[in-house]
């Protein structure tokens, strides 16, 4: 695999070198986090000043912090390390970008300047590379699982990310080469049996079905079944998109020959249950898209942060 595209530092500062991935570029530009963010960050760590600097008088001494992958990862997030670093005054030496792979001690980040903003800023930082990165790594194990069986098949990331981090968790996604199954109820139609209840179940589906698209005609239509039965009522109505839940492997693969038999052009969606030991398994079974959140709850890769002090000249 060709290294993805890394900040390195070149005379008057830091560039960005081309991409050699239009996904790389996607996940590093898709999420961006405010300034705001980016301050808020700060803030929460810092909200009255770092005692422990201030009372050791670090500022005006000189140091450089590095960090390094303690083990085989994907990157994420190192843009907005970066730039946590350069909002407490850090010049970025070196950065690679979100989505590169990393093998046990490579280097994801160099920066250098003021001792106290060093401190300032070296656990935030490396907190979000880490939770991140935990992400993205296990969004690419299931993706290589699954594209080992069927090269095609989408790894989507459901919204059942964990409060408040939605940002980190879809660029963490993206970087691990998934895409992002729904961002919000904004952007998607999916129609849950739940939903049938107030519609007349589904019986009327195809009249729903009809509805919606008289009413917005650029949007799939997906929704979900949990019985072949259903399944095979879905692809009989109009819509774009069977997502079937909890299924298992052997069954699905008879009820998506039924539903492609009726429409050939239904996208078949598992969801529900998958993870890292049954990926492979769905993506053989003729599933067009792996919805899961497994992804989000992975541990946080392992990063080595050093720093060292630059004796004043």
């Amino acid at each position: 695999m060709r290294a993805l595209p890394i900040l390195t530092s070149m005379g008057s500062g830091p560039r960005m070198e081309k991409p050699t991935s239009v996904l790389t570029l996607w996940g590093s530009t898709m999420i961006y986090f405010t300034e705001n963010e980016i301050d808020r960050l700060i803030e929460d760590d810092v909200p009255a000043g770092d005692l422990t600097t201030t009372l050791l008088e670090l500022s005006g001494k000189k140091g450089s912090i590095s960090l390094t992958a303690r083990n085989d990862m994907i990157a994420c997030c190192t843009e907005e390390a970066a730039r946590l670093y350069k909002k407490a005054g850090l010049e970025i030496r070196y950065a690679v970008a979100s989505g590169t792979r990393l093998q046990t001690g490579e280097k994801l980040l160099e920066a250098e300047g003021d001792a106290s903003a060093i401190h300032l800023i070296w656990r935030t930082g490396d907190a979000m590379i880490e939770y991140a990165s935990g992400i993205a790594g296990r969004t690419r194990q299931l993706v290589d699982a699954a594209r080992a069986e069927n090269p095609l098949v989408s790894v989507a990331g459901t919204r059942k990310h964990p409060p408040f981090v939605k940002k980190i968790a879809l660029k963490a996604l993206v970087a691990g080469g998934g895409v992002p199954h729904r961002t919000g109820l904004s952007d998607t139609v999916l129609v849950f049996r739940e939903h049938l209840l107030f519609t007349g179940g589904y019986e009327g589906l195809a009249g729903v079905v009809r509805c919606i698209k008289n009413k917005q005609h650029e949007r799939k239509i997906v929704v979900e079944a949990h019985t072949g039965e259903e399944a095979l009522m879905i692809a009989s109505s109009g819509a774009d998109a069977v997502q079937l839940d909890k299924m298992a492997q052997e069954p699905f693969v008879e009820c998506a020959r039924q539903c492609r038999a009726i429409n050939p052009d239904i996208t078949m969606i598992a969801a529900g249950g998958i993870n890292g030991t049954n990926a492979a398994a769905y993506a053989r079974a003729g599933a067009d898209v792996l919805v899961t959140s497994w992804m989000y709850y992975a541990p946080p890769a392992d990063v080595r942060a050093e720093i060292v002090p630059i004796p004043l000249s």
